[in-house]
């Protein structure tokens, strides 16, 4: 599977695996790379069921997904994202909100994480298991914390994208249910473009949102990025 997962690369699909999920992604209409791409992700779905992996997940442009035959009968469409995009070689002009850096792995991390996604407390941790087998080298750096009044109000997990020429993306962001519809989500997501821009030497952030998320699409305009012209098609296959 590795070896099939090197060969995607190759070919402009990057990617990211955890102990039960692989997620695959490609942001640009390669049409000329169709043929091999599908055939390669046809492969990966075969392989999955040999393996411990019980998940593959999967991005690209609706017009370079028209092209691949295998991909979209086998996997299930469940969604559409618009990309947007920022350069981070310029000043933010933004006041950074006070925030902290948590360790991922104790529990009062797991707990705060827990409150704002509304999950429970093993789910959440399952959550930070996975991106620290995503981002083992970064993980560590990541679990941001923003804080009014010394409360803590929301969390955002800057990081770096593997193989992407320091580009910098956003994991996950979100704001404690005592505190939706204050109009804090714009400061969250301006300390992560800051932290990526500072402490992980990002030089562009790529940002994406489900279509339909107009509130996340507000914020990432406010904080100076631009929508790209194409939208991605989300796709799922499991066993």
């Amino acid at each position: 599977m590795d070896k099939l997962l090197q060969d995607l690369q190759k070919v402009g699909i990057q990617y990211l695996k955890s102990d039960r999920v692989i997620i695959l992604e490609i942001l640009e209409n390669k049409l000329h790379l169709a043929s091999e791409i599908d055939v390669l992700i046809n492969e990966l779905l075969d392989e999955l069921h040999s393996s411990r992996l019980k998940k593959v997940r999967f991005e690209c442009p609706k017009i370079l997904l028209d092209s691949l035959h295998w991909t979209r009968t086998k996997m299930d469409s469940i969604g559409e994202r618009v990309i947007y995009q920022r350069s981070l070689m310029t000043p933010l002009n933004v006041s950074i909100p006070d925030y902290e850096v948590w360790s991922y792995f104790e529990n009062n991390s797991i707990f705060f994480l827990s409150e704002v996604m509304g999950t429970s407390f093993v789910d959440a941790e399952k959550f930070l298991t996975g991106m620290a087998t995503e981002l083992p080298s970064q993980v560590e750096e990541m679990f941001t914390v923003y804080k009014v009044n010394n409360e803590p109000v929301g969390v955002v997990f800057p990081h770096i994208e593997p193989n992407r020429d320091n580009e910098g993306r956003i994991f996950w962001i979100g704001i404690h249910p005592n505190f939706l519809g204050t109009g804090l989500g714009k400061n969250l997501h301006s300390i992560g473009l800051y932290r990526l821009k500072k402490q992980f030497k990002a030089m562009s952030y790529v940002g994406m949102t489900q279509v339909d998320n107009i509130p996340m699409r507000n914020i990432m305009v406010s904080n100076g990025c631009i929508q790209n012209k194409n939208t991605v098609i989300s796709l799922q296959y499991s066993i």
